[in-house]
């Protein structure tokens, strides 16, 4: 691969990858909570409420793994249950406004400053940047399925 014209590419993806691995660390740890609880809370916050079932698959986590960390977030006051109406078996989890808001307050700083840089690029390039970030998330995508089906053999 040596003198490729991906080399590069690779490299900065490798970095950004592993940047954004360091960042979830410390922003869980601001938090005080372990990662696995950190990326609960988060999954929460982003597409809340959901059922502890629902949790569980966008973690890819066992339902006894998503009770223990809902029953962390909860002592903590990071998450809510609640009772649906009309079928009382139903509970759905919610993040608390209060640890959205402290997610919010860790990650805006970063958003603002990554949407000013982008605003002074022309539209092609940012359709481009957008472009080779759509594809690689579907080829991330595409790459953990297959090494979760290996997993599972």
């Amino acid at each position: 691969m040596s003198g490729s014209s991906s080399e590069p590419v690779a490299g900065t993806l490798r970095a950004l990858v592993a940047l954004a691995r360091e960042s979830e660390r410390e922003m869980a740890l601001r938090l005080g909570l372990n990662l696995t609880d950190y990326r609960a809370l988060c999954a929460l916050a982003e597409f809340g409420p959901l059922t502890s079932g629902r949790l569980a698959e966008e973690l890819g986590y066992t339902a006894a793994t998503t009770t223990a960390i809902t029953k962390r977030l909860e002592l903590r006051g990071y998450v809510s249950r609640e009772r649906s109406e009309t079928d009382r078996r139903l509970v759905t989890l919610s993040a608390s406004p209060e640890a959205s808001q402290r997610i919010l307050d860790l990650t805006l700083p970063l958003v603002s400053a990554l949407s000013e840089k982008l605003h002074a690029f022309p539209a092609e390039q940012i359709t481009a940047v957008v472009a080779f970030l759509e594809v690689t998330q579907d080829l991330m995508r595409t790459h953990l399925q297959m090494l979760s089906t290996k997993d599972a053999t």
